[in-house]
């Protein structure tokens, strides 16, 4: 999963401040075991969602909690950018695939949502860092840490790599089914504990508040046609939904 650089204490190996990705699994968080195998179905790769949420990881209670320094988020910040400057490929591997010109009109808005206006949403992302005190820029962003390039270079086998739509929606819809949540509980924590208010800070929360609950009812809409006309993708869909958490 994406995690800030290396830390001196137990947070090192299980801090995951990402996009959906998580550590390896754990005896103490249960929630991290893998997806089984054998899933196949729109509604089983929901229920697994749900069961894993990010809300769920110790990171995010920690922050939900104001148990992390401000330190620790701003190394967050500094990690997080990376995968979210290159969402948009993602989402543009997923609509390379997409036959019907219907469906890739769907992808066409997130895209647009993306960075189709400004301020587009890395630089909405950049506004939060520095409303946390970080100083670099998109230029110059800190280096990405090993498990931030496996998180980037996850995300874009399963989306820009993919061999068929399904599989690649799926990789999306993982994130973006949990993130309007995620987004809303990180913006009430920063408010609550961290004395984080200006309006700028929080633009980037805001906005998948309300934009990642429309992405992922849409992308759910276009992966359970694409899981209707293709049944034999399920299995690769499956496996592509569980890639993206660990």
């Amino acid at each position: 999963g994406i995690v800030p650089p290396p830390m001196p204490s137990a947070w090192g190996a299980g801090i995951a401040g990402h996009a959906g990705i998580v550590p390896e699994p754990t005896e103490k968080h249960d929630y991290l075991q893998r997806m089984q195998p054998t899933m196949t179905t729109l509604r089983e790769m929901d229920t697994a969602i749900r069961t894993r949420h990010l809300l769920k990881h110790p990171f995010y209670t920690a922050w939900s909690r104001g148990e992390l320094s401000l330190d620790t988020l701003r190394q967050y910040a500094g990690q997080y950018y990376h995968f979210e400057s290159n969402f948009p490929r993602y989402v543009g591997g997923a609509y390379a695939r997409l036959q019907r010109a219907e469906d890739r009109r769907i992808l066409l808005e997130n895209l647009q949502d993306e960075e189709g206006s400004s301020p587009t949403h890395p630089e909405l992302w950049i506004d939060f860092a520095r409303g946390i005190g970080a100083r670099w820029s998109a230029r110059r962003p800190p280096a990405p840490a090993r498990a931030t390039r496996n998180l980037c270079s996850t995300y874009e086998a399963l989306t820009i790599g993919a061999g068929q739509a399904a599989p690649a929606l799926g990789a999306l819809y993982a994130y973006e089914a949990q993130f309007a949540e995620v987004a809303a509980e990180k913006s009430r924590g920063l408010r609550a504990f961290y004395g984080v208010r200006a309006k700028s800070a929080h633009e980037f929360f805001r906005v998948h508040t309300v934009a990642d609950v429309e992405h992922s009812a849409a992308e759910r809409a276009v992966l359970a046609r694409e899981l209707r006309a293709s049944p034999s993708s399920g299995p690769a869909t499956g496996r592509a939904v569980d890639r993206t958490r660990g």
